[in-house]
């Protein structure tokens, strides 16, 4: 069977702004990033990272917490070895920058799927150009987005990394995923991280995802913390939180597999 081509768009963003001033340190979220591709990688299709300035990821320390983890360190351990070994091997470390990829219509259509991990990190580079200095969204985001809408090509999304949709441009005078079913990091979960002492950020972020997304005609479906949840709707397929990263593989596999079928058909 014909494989795949994956284009992973990951944040190298270190830190987000706050309401109340000064800065968070993030980065992306490692079951965010490993679950959804594991099943992806080890079912023999290719994946290549870009991300917005050709500089690698970094991962969040918070998620090295159990807690995001169903409370089983071997998972948590799993995913870190898979991170250090077959990610780096595969080169999330010296990812293309996106703009050259852009540039290059010919090597963009020779992608069947865009993923944006999660993690807070994409807020600040992916969905904004540069979230520390402005709320200007990222064009190139929206370019490569609309690219995939247009081809009828999957798109998937976890957790802060779904909001980058909102970067995705109107096309004659309406958002391009306006009604469309969509999940994304749910408002409990924000004030889990913001408000909760021990927990807390040390601020507000100036807007959350569930809001950008909702501003702009989405339908965001969310659950109780702890549950999976993943929404597929067109071409579109999101996850909400860690605990839906390994759904979200499971469910991109067998979408990316049918596509294949039905192009070959």
């Amino acid at each position: 069977m014909q494989k795949a081509k994956i284009l992973v768009y990951t944040s190298s963003a270190t830190e987000i702004p706050l309401r109340e001033g000064g800065t968070h340190q993030v980065g992306i979220f490692l079951g965010e990033l490993v679950e959804p591709l594991e099943p992806l990688i080890e079912a023999g299709h290719s994946v290549t990272f870009f991300s917005p300035n050709g500089k690698g990821c970094v991962i969040d320390k918070a998620s090295y917490k159990l807690s995001n983890w169903g409370l089983s360190k071997s998972k948590m351990e799993h995913a870190k070895h898979y991170f250090e070994t077959k990610l780096q091997e595969l080169g999330i470390g010296t990812p293309g920058k996106i703009s050259d990829l852009l540039n290059d219509k010919a090597e963009l259509c020779t992608y069947d799927t865009v993923f944006i991990p999660g993690g807070h990190a994409p807020m600040t580079d992916i969905l904004h150009s540069n979230w520390l200095q402005s709320n200007a969204y990222n064009p190139e985001t929206g370019e490569l987005l609309l690219h995939f809408h247009n081809s009828n090509k999957t798109t998937a999304a976890i957790c802060h990394g779904s909001a980058a949709l909102a970067a995705a441009p109107e096309v004659n005078g309406k958002w391009i995923y306006s009604g469309y079913d969509m999940t994304c990091v749910s408002m409990a979960a924000e004030r889990l991280t913001e408000d909760i002492p021990f927990c807390n950020i040390g601020g507000h972020m100036p807007d959350y995802p569930v809001h950008i997304l909702e501003k702009l005609g989405a339908k965001v479906h969310t659950k109780m913390l702890g549950l999976s949840n993943v929404v597929e709707c067109n071409e579109l397929i999101t996850g909400q939180d860690p605990y839906s990263a390994k759904e979200l593989g499971e469910k991109l596999l067998a979408k990316i597999e049918h596509q294949l079928k039905h192009q070959q058909a």
